[in-house]
């Protein structure tokens, strides 16, 4: 079997650049030291997520880039192809998007967030388009926080484009303020049963980086195939899980047999 050893990242909950950087570097550089080909990092990792209760800085296009730039430098010194999050301005506004290196520091491409909460539409925009990735043996896609509870097709696109793995960087808390205490629990907000469900019906990983918050609402973890859970942090640690994940177990069986032309309406034949 094909075997890719992927990790995900819970970084700290930051509000400007440079702390945002500062997790970023040391996510990556853990991941390096598992052995990971791979690491994913939070939605809106650098600068931190708007919707926290502390302010998170104003931010421009060059401070972003030039951040992205040193996270590059760090997957190449480390070997690790990285999936970061960062907000973006744009002339429309705040962009959230998913850039991706590949373990020589090289920008292979980027996955902006298409649909935006309607309760983040104060503070974000969305961008348009839909990209696979494929660096070495790994094909994957990503869809960020609500792209991926709520919009299965967006999970379901990448994986009939040859996707393995699913990466769903998102920023989720509890409604009340605790800390879960177990995977999927009924008591748990639905998100992490939502991402259990874009594994199943896909046949394949899930993985899945959440900010480590004391009102974590879903885990940093891997789903596999099946839907059982393959490794996690525990909730609101900050720091990078990883595991070998044999590929051949994503067999994308579900997704590919899905044929949208059966469900075509058909015109009645009058009576």
């Amino acid at each position: 079997m094909t075997t890719v050893r992927v990790a995900v990242a819970a970084t700290p909950l930051v509000s400007s650049v440079e702390s945002g950087l500062s997790g970023v570097l040391a996510a990556i550089a853990e991941a390096g030291r598992q052995g990971a080909a791979i690491v994913c990092v939070p939605e809106t990792a650098i600068p931190g997520h708007r919707s926290q209760p502390d302010a998170v800085e104003d931010t421009t296009a060059d401070q972003v880039e030039a951040a992205v730039a040193v996270v590059a430098a760090a997957a190449r010194v480390a070997g690790v192809s990285v999936v970061l999050g960062i907000e973006r301005p744009s002339p429309a506004g705040r962009e959230i998007v998913a850039v991706v290196f590949d373990a020589s520091g090289q920008r292979v491409g980027e996955q902006p967030k298409t649909q935006i909460d309607p309760s983040e539409e104060r503070w974000y925009v969305p961008g348009s388009g839909r990209q696979t990735f494929t660096i070495g043996d790994l094909t994957f896609g990503i869809v960020t926080c609500h792209e991926a509870f709520r919009y299965p097709e967006l999970a379901r696109l990448a994986v009939r484009e040859g996707a393995q793995v699913i990466f769903a960087p998102h920023h989720v808390t509890t409604d009340d303020g605790s800390l879960p205490t177990r995977w999927c629990d009924a008591a748990n907000p639905y998100n992490e049963k939502a991402l259990m469900c874009r594994a199943i019906e896909n046949t394949v990983f899930v993985a899945q980086a959440n900010t480590a918050m004391p009102d974590q609402g879903s885990i940093t973890g891997i789903v596999g195939p099946d839907g059982d859970l393959v490794v996690a942090l525990p909730y609101g640690d900050v720091g990078v899980v990883s595991a070998a994940l044999e590929l051949d177990l994503a067999t994308r069986l579900i997704a590919v047999r899905y044929a949208p032309e059966r469900a075509r309406s058909r015109t009645r034949t009058p009576t």
